[in-house]
């Protein structure tokens, strides 16, 4: 499989959860794609296959490894243990161990389905998370009945997009939308 490693996956990965099925990115062959979610939230990012790969965990720790190798885009072949593989020379970089007996969750039930979206609009990522910051005092990972829901109240296509936070609904946030390419 080849991926950029720059995505940072374990970012949603449930590696704190009881439940280990969450622990892991999942690569799933027949639709090439990897999938990882904690429950809350979920991923979804098509790769490419490599010869042998089959379904299943991802170790997180490759993922890491090959960002921190700064390759351009890891190859991890995963045909019984995951092999970080130098794109450049073909060279084996490291081995991890893949979790056995795992059973994913069935992620195409909670993806919306080809129905046309009631409102789009371009949200920038990381203008949303400096509002999130901003309006709420967020501890990181955690019980998710502590952490601090932030609202978002969309009007329309070409309007501001109002941010607020649940238990302090007087914070109050605005951020523009952006042009969606056609």
């Amino acid at each position: 499989m080849k991926i950029d490693p720059r995505l940072k996956l374990e970012k949603i990965a449930g590696v704190k959860d009881t439940r280990h099925n969450l622990h892991n990115p999942y690569l799933d062959v027949g639709n090439k794609c990897v999938v990882v979610t904690d429950g809350h939230k979920l991923v979804k990012i098509p790769v490419e296959l490599s010869d042998g790969d089959t379904s299943g965990p991802i170790p997180l720790e490759v993922l890491k490894d090959a960002r921190q190798r700064k390759l351009d885009n890891a190859e991890i072949r995963l045909n019984g243990d995951a092999t970080l593989v130098d794109n450049t020379t073909g060279e084996s970089l490291a081995h991890y161990a893949r979790p056995v007996d795992v059973k994913f969750p069935d992620y195409k039930r909670v993806i919306p389905g080809e129905d046309a979206p009631i409102l789009s609009i371009g949200l920038n990522a990381r203008y949303l998370q400096e509002l999130a910051l901003a309006l709420t005092t967020i501890g990181g990972r955690g019980d998710n009945k502590k952490e601090p829901i932030v609202r978002l109240d969309f009007f329309d296509a070409a309007r501001a997009v109002k941010v607020t936070v649940e238990s302090e609904p007087d914070r109050i946030g605005v951020i523009m939308p952006c042009a969606l390419e056609k």
